[in-house]
């Protein structure tokens, strides 16, 4: 396995939150001379068809630290959405040294299917390649991508804004986000919570939907 790495940069850390960013970014030479393709990750994200990518601590298989959970293609690289488990003690652990600013970048794990070597520069062109981890780590190789941001859901604002990145207007995120938080704050156990949430969520689509009308 390969691995190419970026730098990164944390706009919010909290206890518990999700992560975001540019896992692997396109088009620019990293320290091995390689650079990634633009449609490098489109056949193996196709394979996985949604399945999540492991998160690891300094590409270690032992030491997972969470999952990416959504990927986009986008013109300067891939750009991932995934949420670190600080349940356990290595994530707990990542989260210290990302706070601190001991990890300062990206890197993932790869097996290349196929690549083109320019013999003038050097630069050895990724085409295709297996996408097989993402890790957090202290020295990266690649000049170009970055965590954009890392966020706690510690309101219903918070959830609020989650829906409207999303698309969700700002009138139906607000009552939706205002449905989900009560829930979740009337309960002390996470599964009727959960349970609670998907409920409320679905009686209510009429009515979110008919605040947008208004």
């Amino acid at each position: 396995m390969d691995y190419a790495g970026s730098p990164f940069e944390i706009k919010q850390l909290s206890e518990s939150g999700s992560i975001e960013g540019l896992l692997a970014g396109f088009g620019n030479v990293d320290s091995h001379g390689d650079v990634i393709g633009s449609k490098a990750f489109s056949r193996t994200l196709a394979e996985r068809g949604g399945k999540p990518l492991p998160m690891l601590l300094h590409h270690d298989l032992r030491r997972p630290v969470g999952a990416w959970k959504e990927f986009q293609e986008r013109g300067e690289g891939l750009y991932v959405k995934g949420s670190l488990s600080l349940q356990t003690r290595d994530a707990q652990e990542a989260y210290a040294l990302a706070k601190d600013g001991a990890l300062t970048g990206l890197s993932i794990g790869y097996r290349t299917k196929q690549a083109q070597l320019d013999r003038q520069t050097g630069e050895n062109h990724l085409l295709d390649l297996d996408l097989i981890e993402g890790s957090l780590v202290t020295v990266p190789s690649n000049p170009n991508t970055h965590v954009s941001a890392i966020k706690a859901i510690t309101s219903a604002g918070d959830i609020a804004e989650l829906l409207k990145e999303a698309g969700v207007s700002g009138r139906k995120a607000k009552a939706a986000a205002g449905f989900a938080w009560k829930a979740i704050n009337d309960s002390d156990d996470d599964a009727e919570a959960e349970a609670e949430i998907r409920a409320i969520l679905n009686t209510s689509a009429a009515r979110i939907a008919a605040l947008g009308r208004n």
